[in-house]
């Protein structure tokens, strides 16, 4: 314990100074020769120490959740240590470990509305402040312009003087009221943050819009999938009919109202067409509604939530796979889709274009009659047989999309946001003043003072020094981490030997 102790008094000082862990590991024989160490320190770079901040995780089910996930799980892989913060879901509380020594705190905060916790900038301050000290974070990476505790994330690792990161997820509007409250909270979010991260370049314009961003800081790294889950079975297939699959939330942002539309005329016209309709939500009575009014028991089966697990199965049942999202930063459901071998036909919205090349998916305007045609189009071509086989369309996706891809890049962005200097308080509340506008700047800059104050209270009862310091589950100095270092430096001294 003295010797973690000591540890963690260290890492407290740099993290005050502004500097990071060393670039080598601890694991790294001393006694070895100099090249070989500089040519191990080039090859691993440097380690950070990393806190997802999102509302949005596992158990709960989605893009975002997906994304946090696999992410951590890569960069656990490159050395990084990796934590994530997240509220309690039930009975899920406290801390729980996942695959790699993936550490994720359930934190007892309270859900609001649709798995997003309050924001108060206060009452999470205690519980994410232990957090960052006991992991001796140096980043603070947020997830999703919808997640209060994102936002708190940002507010509060600013405060205790950490660098911050933040991906949005989404698109949003600018005439709505909802979307217009949501904007202002970005603005405040991010006029200080170090770097943002867009799933794509439409994403990226709308969020420099929006928060009235310099586009220097704002990179672009797209989503992936994992191609060995999403592979093709032509032989779960019924070729005596089509069968388009749908897997989505049933909600309006993701077009259920446009499939209601298209599902009785294309039943209609196509004796042998069948509906495969996976997901939850309350736009679910508006198909039921449907598929009783036209009596389609037999051709439209909704399936209700999916686990993850079982999406590929249900996947690989159909031809075609239908998005009729109205708006997406980036589809994740579709390249999912295509790894399957489906044809793919999605609306034309957002950034849903620029996700796959033109021969992998056919694109239609947020419309019944526009999403009809498409469909027809390749419902044609199916039954001619001048489709490309599910094996080929899987051998073209699985190389566009990897999350080894997206954790180097995005590992790029943690070494550019180490370099730089973390603001001083007083330049912060100069930002929140000349960036938000005179009422938010001020009631922001306020709350700033007052967190500060906050802090300051809480460092008096608790100081940092006497927080334990949490073990290592990942990152250079894990047992995992060691034992990785140590074979990478015995390669890299086997090949300076040859």
């Amino acid at each position: 314990m003295r010797e973690h102790g000591g540890l963690h008094i260290t890492m407290v000082h740099r993290k005050r100074g502004h500097t990071h862990a060393p670039k080598t590991p601890s694991s790294v024989d001393t006694h070895s020769s100099s090249s070989t160490l500089r040519h191990t320190d080039h090859e691993l770079g440097m380690k950070h120490r990393i806190c997802m901040v999102s509302d949005f995780f596992y158990p709960n089910m989605g893009g975002v959740e997906s994304h946090i996930y696999q992410l951590s799980q890569c960069l656990i892989e490159k050395g990084h240590k990796v934590v994530i913060a997240t509220h309690a879901y039930g009975d899920r509380r406290g801390i729980r470990y996942l695959t790699s020594g993936l550490k994720v705190y359930y934190l007892p905060l309270q859900v609001m509305y649709n798995q997003s916790t309050a924001t108060t900038c206060f009452h999470s301050l205690p519980l994410l402040r232990c957090v960052f000290v006991r992991e001796r974070i140096t980043i603070v990476h947020a997830h999703s312009s919808f997640s209060a505790m994102a936002h708190d994330a940002l507010f509060h690792a600013k405060t205790m003087g950490l660098n911050t990161v933040f991906t949005d997820h989404s698109l949003f509007g600018f005439a709505d009221l909802s979307s217009v409250l949501t904007n202002k909270l970005l603005t405040v979010s991010l006029c200080d943050t170090n770097h943002i991260v867009c799933v794509s370049y439409t994403s990226k314009e709308n969020t420099v819009l929006r928060a009235a961003l310099d586009p220097e800081i704002v990179s672009v790294i797209p989503n992936a999938v994992d191609p060995t889950d999403f592979t093709p079975d032509p032989c779960r297939r019924d070729n005596s009919k089509v069968t388009i699959v749908v897997i989505s939330r049933l909600v309006y942002r993701k077009g259920i109202d446009l499939l209601s539309g298209i599902i009785p005329e294309l039943c209609g016209k196509h004796p042998d067409l069948c509906f495969l309709i996976g997901g939850e939500g309350p736009k679910r009575i508006v198909l039921e509604e449907v598929r009783e009014k036209y009596q389609l028991h037999d051709r439209v089966r909704l399936l209700g939530a999916l686990d993850h697990k079982d999406v590929r199965d249900v996947l690989v049942q159909g031809h075609i796979f239908l998005n009729t999202s109205l708006t997406e930063a980036f589809c994740m459901a579709i390249v999912e889709g295509a790894s399957c071998g489906l044809q793919v036909v999605s609306t034309r919205v957002g950034g849903i274009p620029e996700v796959l090349p033109d021969e992998l998916v056919t694109l239609c305007e947020p419309s019944v009659r526009s999403l009809c045609d498409g469909l027809e189009t390749v419902i044609a071509r199916i039954r001619t047989g001048n489709v490309a086989s599910p094996a080929t369309i899987h051998r073209k996706v699985r190389t566009l999309y990897t999350w080894r891809n997206v954790a180097e890049r995005t590992e790029k962005v943690y070494n550019r946001v180490c370099r730089e200097p973390v603001l001083p308080f007083s330049e912060r509340l100069h930002r929140l003043w000349s960036q938000c506008g005179a009422v938010a700047g001020s009631i922001f800059s306020f709350f700033a003072v007052i967190s500060f104050l906050f802090l300051l209270l809480l460092q008096w009862l608790r100081p940092d020094h006497l927080i334990d310091v949490a073990i290592d589950s990942s990152g250079p100095h894990s047992r995992t981490g060691q034992q990785l270092s140590k074979k990478k430096v015995k390669h890299y001294t086997q090949l300076c030997q040859d």
